[in-house]
Formats: structure tokens, sequence, C-alpha cells
């Protein structure tokens, strides 16, 4: 199998890979990270408050336009991030989701509108099915619409088949809403499991069946990829894009493209990653001057959830909530839906630029790349990077050693400790590079593992 190993297919040693990628000369000062068009060098956030107050009961606004006519919040519950809680096992401490709060948030989504839940079989090491299918069979069957995804880790067409029957057990249900195709990213995967092994037949014979209302695709792959799946001889129910305004012209495929090629289809469009992970709603003063200026109660998430679903063909926008402030927040924003403004798009193309000059590591913690079989927490680690440099926090080894060094090296050292378990930090990696096929933002993780490490290690031996 391909593994796409940055090193090639031979293991190689920490220090060989350092020595290949040039650790120490690749380590940029903060302030380049956060400079934006402004010059300024520390990034800021504006103490706006999120409007959560009187979310409206019966004020969402609904779309249409898939194939069965379906009508469906444009706010979709995203699964892969609920609440979780730590709890003691023969194998040590896990993470498992907090069924009580969880339940907490899939009540007040339904009560206030939102119908449409999407988890998927690999959410939450297995366990985001059996609980979405456990909280949503209290109410009507008719009353909300659930989405799954056949993973691309099947082994053979016997064990896709089986995780298929499986899932339907797992969600006490009869029949799926919308079946996904999960996580296109690559031809060779696509023609192993859906083409040799016959599953995109046997989907399809499902469809005919009425056990799955709706088949579509998740796509993560290049524009070659994209193209050639939409030129397939099926008819495709929905598509799911990666769609925010900062890759609507900086995506590894520009979700201008995608959009517009769907459109032209009339394929309904399923957005995921409105927020990127998060990053969307931690933005530089400039960009915040900008978002105030025009919206001056508007949260950066609001402006970027406003953005996605001003677009026509957007059928749902997913979010995976794991606060009930975020939920509150989101139903808001489209109890009823605002539509943008030119100039508004205007602005966030503007600020699009501006974020796009932050070399940050753009994961969008997922979590596909988890649990990782040394034991290493990579999203929390990349995120606790980008956070670290959000904050001016990442010293600059080539620079100066003075009193702003000596702050910066304290606070990033205390910080990884306190957030970072020991034995799940960057210095576990061995670079096996298991992780970098799961991947849908295509990150380099051991390269940035090793890069993280080496900036850990440097500072504890000075």
């Amino acid at each position: 199998m391909e593994t796409n190993n940055p090193f090639g297919q031979r293991k190689i040693t920490r220090r060989t890979a350092l020595k290949y990628m040039g650790l120490g000369a690749a380590l940029i000062p903060a302030s380049w990270y956060l400079t934006g068009c402004s010059g300024r060098s520390k990034m800021d956030w504006a103490d706006i408050k999120p409007d959560i107050e009187n979310v409206p009961i019966d004020k969402m606004t609904y779309t249409t336009i898939s194939k069965t006519g379906d009508r469906i919040s444009l706010l979709g519950f995203g699964t892969m991030r609920y609440p979780t809680v730590e709890r003691e096992t023969p194998e040590g401490v896990r993470r498992f989701i907090d069924e009580a709060k969880a339940e907490e948030l899939i009540d007040f989504a339904m009560t206030h509108g939102v119908n449409y839940f999407d988890t998927a079989w690999g959410y939450h090491q297995g366990e985001s099915e059996i609980v979405t299918g456990k909280l949503l069979k209290k109410y009507p069957r008719e009353s909300f619409f659930v989405a799954t995804k056949m993973p691309g880790s099947a082994k053979s067409r016997e064990d896709a088949i089986a995780i298929y029957h499986k899932q339907l057990e797992k969600m006490q249900l009869d029949y799926f809403d919308y079946y996904h195709l999960h996580s296109l990213s690559n031809d060779r995967a696509y023609e192993r499991l859906y083409k040799e092994w016959g599953i995109l037949d046997f989907l399809l014979n499902e469809k005919k069946e009425g056990r799955i209302r709706n088949l579509g695709f998740s796509f993560h792959g290049n524009q070659a990829f994209f193209d050639k799946l939409l030129a397939e001889p099926i008819e495709w129910d929905f598509v799911m894009i990666q769609m925010n305004y900062l890759d609507w012209k900086y995506g590894r495929v520009p979700a201008s493209y995608m959009y517009s090629e769907l459109e032209k289809r009339n394929i309904p469009v399923m957005i995921m990653e409105p927020l990127l992970g998060g990053r969307l709603t931690k933005v530089s003063r400039n960009v915040i001057e900008m978002m105030t200026e025009e919206r001056p109660n508007d949260t950066p998430a609001r402006w970027a959830f406003r953005f996605v679903g001003s677009h026509p063909r957007v059928m749902v926008v997913l979010s995976g909530m794991t606060l009930l402030d975020h939920l509150k927040e989101n139903i808001k924003t489209y109890s009823p839906l605002e539509p943008m403004t030119d100039k508004e798009k205007e602005i966030l193309q503007k600020a699009a630029d501006i974020i796009t000059t932050y070399k940050i590591i753009p994961c969008t913690d997922c979590k596909y790349c988890v649990p990782c079989p040394y034991g290493v927490d990579i999203p929390g680690i990349l995120l606790y990077f980008n956070k670290a440099t959000y904050d001016s926090n990442v010293p600059n080894l080539d620079g100066p050693r003075d009193a702003e060094f000596k702050r910066a090296s304290r606070a990033f050292l205390v910080d990884y400790d306190r957030t970072i378990p020991e034995l799940e930090q960057a210095n576990h990696c061995i670079n096996c590079g298991e992780c970098i096929p799961t991947c849908p933002q295509r990150i380099k993780i051991p390269s940035e593992l090793l890069r993280i490490d080496h900036l850990v290690q440097q500072l504890k031996a000075r």
C-alpha cells in the first residue's frame, strides 16, 4: 500500500530526518508569522461576545434542493467533535463521548430546528455512530435526516460490506438518508475499493433497494480526481467539499472551482470545515477591524458561516459543535440566514489574503490521524504550536537571547508540558508514516512533529 512517506519507504532516524530538513534554519520567527498587511507583530482578537441569548425555535433557514425533496436545516450537526470525558480502562485513561452533554446538544438542536446529523465510522474511534443513533432514537424517524460514510480503511470487499451492515446496526436504523463515499483523496484507493471490489455497485444497489436514499461523496483530493468523479456515469445526489472564505481561493483545489462545477451540474453541495477547525474564529486585529467596521456585533465565526450559507447550491453546512454556546450562536446565524452582501464578500477576500501570510500548520483537528500507534497526540501538538504562534510564544532560535526570547521560551515550554502529557509529546514520533495518508490537509505530520520537538529540545538545552 502506498504510504506517501516523504522520506521514502526506508525508515530513517530522527537525527537523519532533522539533517534532511535543515530544521535549525527553518524555524521562522513568530513576528514573521503574525505580521499581516498592517505590519503588526502580535495576534489579537476583538472582545466580541457571540449572540447566544433568546435563540429562536422556529426561524431556522431550510433548503429543499436535495433530489429527494428533503427539507433540511441549513445548519447541520457534525458529530466528529462531541464533548468527551476521561475514564480509566485496562489500557489506561481514554476519552469517551460524554453522552449526557451530547444529549443536551442533540435535544437543543432538534428543539431549535436543526434536523440533519452527520457521523462516520471512524469518528470518536467508532463511538460516534452508536451515540448518535441512540440519542436520535427517541425522536420520530421522519423528523430528522442522518448521514454516515463508508471508510476508505476497509480491508476487502467482505470487510466493507460488513462495515455497512454494522453501521445500520450501530445506528439502529433501517435506512440511511445520506450515505457518503468517505474522504475520497486519491484515484488508486477509489479504484480498488469502489471499482475492483465492487463496493460502488453494492451501494448503488442498496440505494435501489431503499436502504440508502441519497448517495454521494466527500472530497479531499486534487482537481484531476475531482473532475474524474464528476465525469463518472453516476447520478450523484450530493457532494461534500471543504469550503470557507479562505479555501474559496486558496484551497488545494479552490472551493470556488468545485462549487462552480457542482452548480453547473445541479448537484447539491454539502459543506465541511466552514471554520477550518476553528482557525477562522481566531483572526488578527487588522481582520477584526475590517469586520467590525462593517458589522460591529458579528463574531468571526458568524462571518464565516454567513459566507458559506449564502451560496444558493449549498444544501447543508456542517459544524462539529462541542459546546452549547457554539450551537446557540450557529443556530442564531441561520435563524434566519441574512445573505452576505457583495461588499462583505470583498471584505472576506481581503481577510483571506491576510490570513495566508500566517505560516501556521493547516490542522483542522479532524483527528483522522489518531490513534497514533506510538501514543503521540498529533492534533494536540499541532494545534498547540498554532496557538503558541498566535500568542507570539514561538521563540526565534536565531535571534538575540534577550528578555523577550526568555519570556517566549518559558511560555512555550511551560504551556507545552501543561497541554500535552509527557508520553504523548512529539519526541515519541518515530517517523513510521502511518498518519500521512490519513490527513485530509496533506500535512507532512512526521516532519512537523520533528520540527516542533527540535524546538522543544533546543529550548530545554539552553
